[in-house]
């Protein structure tokens, strides 16, 4: 994968759903070593996305609020995508 392609960050949420973001190349790893980078800097947006049938393959979709609080304890979009970004992991599209 070119290092200027966008990345997902993926996050296995406790209800076995795959959750992720859309992150700009490089930026996760230098935010994880400095957390006063900007988020906005780190992630192309603040939407949360997952798929109908809970992996990242397949259509995105936006999880329902009640999902994310679940799964992340919160409906925060910052909180959840800061949790997304600490402890998930890159994978290419």
């Amino acid at each position: 994968m070119p290092s200027d392609q966008a990345v997902k960050v993926v996050y296995k949420g406790n209800d076995n759903n795959e959750y992720f973001v859309i992150a700009n190349p490089g930026m996760v790893s230098k935010w994880k070593k400095d957390k006063s980078i900007p988020m906005v800097d780190v992630v192309q947006n603040f939407n949360i996305h997952t798929t109908s049938n809970g992996s990242t393959t397949g259509e995105a979709i936006n999880p329902a609020s009640g999902a994310l609080k679940t799964v992340f304890n919160t409906t925060n979009e910052d909180e959840i995508v800061k949790k997304i970004l600490c402890e998930g992991h890159e994978k290419g599209f």
